[in-house]
């Protein structure tokens, strides 16, 4: 998890480190505290980000579930802590969370004079690509397919695209999760909306450009919570049309 357009925050105390820290703190504290009141060992803090795993030292059940779950949690946190910051005239802090699935090396590591306990692989570094990819897509959190697939039989999760992530040969499925069973209950309409999401895809992969563009507007216009991504791929599908050969 990391803090997007964070040099336009600490513009506001340059003259106040002090100032800074603090808020850095208010950020930091209730995001570890979901973290691991749902299981998750902090790695470390990189400045303004957080990196987590699950599973390690102990064994975590269920430990992809527990790790989407804080992150839904994260988000409702910086909500509250939003809300807080607005009322006293700061500026909000909006995040991206990248979550992947894989098999990593866990342990000490660094050099013969100090080291942490961390995680090392490429399950890890594609995490971290999911999280920069999240403002690109106008959502928060970002799943890698191994995660949405093993939480899909209890938080609902929809694909977003399939991309090249730096480092790597092959193409990735990219989802994001938007909520609970409990969400699912009080937005009836999401079988409809994912029906049709799927159907969009299929089209925006088909270059079938028109056709795709109704299905996003539609989308848009009745999904509030992905309205973002919507304009996003509406841009994308206008720039293809303009663009395109012949």
């Amino acid at each position: 998890a990391d803090i997007r357009g964070f040099t336009p925050i600490s513009e506001q105390y340059k003259t106040d480190p002090q100032g800074l820290t603090q808020l850095i703190n208010r950020f930091l504290t209730p995001m570890t505290d979901y973290i691991m009141s749902r299981d998750g060992t902090i790695d470390k803090y990189m400045g303004d980000c957080i990196m987590a795993f699950w599973n390690a030292p102990v064994n975590v059940e269920n430990h992809e579930v527990k790790a989407v779950q804080s992150a839904l949690g994260m988000v409702q946190r910086l909500k509250d802590l939003n809300d807080e910051l607005e009322s006293e005239g700061l500026m909000p802090i909006r995040i991206g969370i990248g979550i992947n699935t894989g098999e990593v090396v866990v342990g000490n590591m660094g050099s013969n004079n100090r080291f942490d306990y961390s995680i090392l692989g490429d399950a890890a570094n594609l995490a971290s690509r999911l999280e920069g990819q999240s403002k690109g897509y106008g959502v928060t959190i970002i799943l890698g397919e191994e995660t949405a697939t093993a939480v899909e039989h209890e938080l609902f999760s929809i694909e977003l695209d399939q991309i090249a992530v730096k480092g790597k040969k092959e193409s990735v499925r990219v989802f994001t999760v938007l909520g609970n069973n409990e969400w699912v209950f009080h937005n009836t309409n999401w079988y409809m909306y994912q029906q049709q999401h799927e159907k969009f895809l299929d089209l925006y992969r088909g270059q079938k450009w028109k056709v795709a563009e109704k299905f996003a507007t539609d989308l848009r216009d009745g999904w509030p919570e992905m309205e973002t991504y919507y304009n996003i791929m509406l841009e994308r599908i206008h720039e293809y049309m303009n663009n395109s050969p012949g």
